[in-house]
């Protein structure tokens, strides 16, 4: 791991940040345009990261997952959108933050969404595995934000470590 948890989290709701900041400034129909992403828009990939979240949560507090599907569709108004990923991720911070370093080998073991494979592992792998994959679709989106017209935020670590 080369980040410490609570820095990963706060890098994390820094970019989303960054991305809503500039998505946002396009209209609905741009948001959910087929821009031939994996998850197609830039809308339905932000709430597949905020889905991924949401699961991750539940696993973390234990909870039994109340979703079925990854291509879910949680919230049709980017602002809606954005305010919920922001409450998201405000919570994996505080969480981060609060987190026992003790507690990163245990396990945390879980059933995926759809396939029901069963994976047992330690917690730091787990909450790597969630910043990791949402560094992966923002990727994703940035690119789609060019493809409509706007220059897409910077999003380098670098740029988040000295304080912009």
């Amino acid at each position: 791991m080369l980040l410490d948890l609570p820095t990963a989290a706060r890098y994390n709701q820094w970019a989303n940040k960054r991305i809503y900041e500039v998505a946002g400034r396009l209209d609905s129909d741009a948001l959910w345009e087929d821009r031939r992403g994996f998850f197609k828009s830039i809308a339905a990939t932000m709430n597949h990261v905020l889905l991924s979240d949401l699961i991750y949560r539940e696993r973390l507090e234990k909870k039994p997952t109340t979703f079925t599907r990854l291509d879910a569709i949680l919230h049709e108004e980017f602002d809606d959108l954005r305010i919920a990923h922001g409450t998201q991720d405000d919570w994996y911070v505080a969480f981060c933050d609060a987190l026992p370093a003790d507690e990163l080998d245990s396990n945390l073991s879980f059933d995926t969404v759809e396939t029901g494979e069963h994976f047992s592992l330690p917690l730091r792998m787990c909450l790597t595995n969630l910043f990791e994959h949402q560094i992966h679709h923002r990727g994703q989106v940035h690119h789609m934000i060019s493809h409509a017209g706007l220059y897409p935020p910077p999003l380098d670590f670098v740029k988040f470590a000295s304080g912009e």
